[in-house]
């Protein structure tokens, strides 16, 4: 079996540039909190940042094809100030601290698209965790379609408990491309060259083909975060354009200490609380206690001991019920945001409990995908910041 994977160049700013004002965290992150964007805005000004390539999703509904032309214009105008470096085989070694002290290791690298896919009946060598909302993926199309660079916050997972893919690498720590703090209480950051990417592709590929005795059939990746940027990714390709056939990512094995997986709780708005309390409440029971806030007030539920399916009973509730009555969700990481949030806007804020990470790749072989929105890799500071770009026009 081939390995859906390319190592080839990928592009870091220069080393005038400031890093601290150049890494920007996941555009997916803090969706129900501009205030969050735009103190960002502030701190980078007019210095060179990723800000100015990406598209925070809490602005997709904000005159969405200016700020893409924006975007193009910025990408336009940092490749012509000629303020990228080059790594020739894609392959930088991070580690993360993040601010609630936990340390993360991951490898960037370039993967196939042709061997990806959200479908579980597919069987991909690179698959989704999560059911995709196809709907999601045509706007962000429009985002990507016209870009001549990609920034990554796609975080591929490995299951890799002999730590055979990375972690060897940490005790060659050699060239460092950057290091630095991460703006907006993001922790801290370090990135070194490797070299050396044929051991990397030859670890890759046992674990490809011991995985076929593992799981009763090949599976390299499972997608930890990042899946329909992914997913937008793969609708972009065309083959008149051999670089839209990959896409940047950041690998992480599963085992590592720093991969923490993180419940995603529920915030919903504009409905009437009473009503939707109480039929929630009569349909989504079990055995383990936790909360809901309604507004600035906290209730006693209980859940599902399960908690894969406390998230699919409580996702199934929420649509039928939206579907039925109007209002509208958001997805919020972290317990004390969420009850921020419930207290700012008058909604109701289900909390969550997390899955255990390593049932991850057996229940993904067992059911295709989780229960939408099921976990998070630590909370919204602690995601992946955008820092490496990629060609791809």
């Amino acid at each position: 079996m081939k390995l859906p994977v390319k190592f080839d160049k990928i592009l870091l700013p220069k080393e005038s540039i400031d890093m601290k004002k150049w890494c920007v965290v996941a555009c997916d992150q803090f969706t129900s909190q501009t205030e969050y964007w735009e103190e960002l805005k502030d701190y980078v000004g007019k210095d060179y940042s990723a800000l100015n390539l990406i598209f925070p999703e809490c602005y997709l509904n904000q005159e969405p094809q200016k700020r893409i032309q924006n975007i193009i214009a910025n990408m336009e105008k940092y490749m012509s100030d000629d303020i990228f470096r080059v790594v020739d085989n894609g392959l930088v070694l991070l580690e993360r601290k993040t601010p609630l002290g936990h340390i993360r290791h991951g490898l960037t690298m370039i993967v196939d698209l042709t061997q990806y896919s959200f479908k579980p009946e597919d069987k991909a060598l690179i698959r989704a965790t999560e059911g995709t909302v196809v709907e999601r993926i045509p706007p962000r199309v429009e985002i990507r379609k016209n870009c001549p660079l990609e920034l990554p916050h796609i975080m591929l997972l490995i299951d890799d408990p002999e730590k055979t893919v990375i972690e060897p690498l940490l005790k060659e720590k050699n060239e460092v491309l950057y290091d630095t703090d991460l703006n907006m209480n993001g922790g801290h950051i370090t990135g070194w060259r490797v070299k050396d990417e044929k051991r990397v592709e030859k670890a890759l590929q046992k674990l490809l083909d011991d995985s076929v005795a593992k799981y009763g059939e090949p599976l390299l990746f499972a997608v930890g975060d990042g899946n329909h940027s992914l997913a937008t990714a793969k609708a972009c390709y065309n083959e008149s354009n051999p670089l839209s056939k990959y896409a940047l990512v950041e690998v992480a094995n599963i085992y590592d200490e720093g991969i923490l997986f993180e419940p995603i709780h529920r915030l919903i708005m504009n409905v009437d609380n009473k009503k939707f309390i109480k039929e929630y409440t009569a349909k989504v029971k079990g055995m383990v206690k936790s909360k809901l806030f309604d507004g600035g007030d906290t209730i006693e539920i209980s859940l599902p001991e399960n908690s894969i399916e406390a998230v699919a009973e409580t996702q199934a509730f929420i649509d039928s019920y939206l579907k039925e009555n109007g209002g509208e969700i958001d997805y919020i990481h972290g317990e004390h945001d969420l009850k921020k949030l419930c207290e700012k806007t008058g909604g109701i804020g289900i909390v969550l409990k997390s899955m255990e990470k390593s049932a991850l790749f057996d229940y993904i072989i067992k059911n295709g995908v989780l229960p939408r929105k099921t976990f998070s890799m630590g909370e919204a500071n602690e995601k992946r910041y955008y820092i490496e770009a990629r060609k791809i026009k």
